[in-house]
């Protein structure tokens, strides 16, 4: 069941990635950054962008790394032996 879970996963995630759109923006984020800056309130440009909107991209990252080691422990059968009933720990020690 669990490897269910992650093949699907995995798929709605493969189909995600091969949907979005690659498209070059005109202008880009660099226009935007240096145009919107003081808006965050901070007094640097180069600090506005660490603070404000590179952690919002640093929590993006962490959530991904997340989600792909826990999808991988699934994959792989993580906790194997816990779905074993209790009871044959004990025919085995006889």
């Amino acid at each position: 069941m669990k490897r269910l879970i992650g093949a699907l996963l995995s798929g709605a995630l493969l189909l995600e990635l091969l949907t979005l759109d690659y498209t070059k923006v005109i202008g880009g984020s660099y226009a935007y950054y240096v145009s919107h800056w003081r808006d965050v309130g901070i007094p640097n440009l180069v600090t506005a962008i660490l603070a404000d909107w590179r952690a919002y991209d640093s929590l993006g990252e962490a959530t991904l790394l997340f989600t792909a080691v826990t999808g991988f422990y699934l994959l792989l059968g993580g906790g194997k032996g816990e779905d074993e009933p209790r009871g044959q720990d004990e025919h085995k020690a006889r």
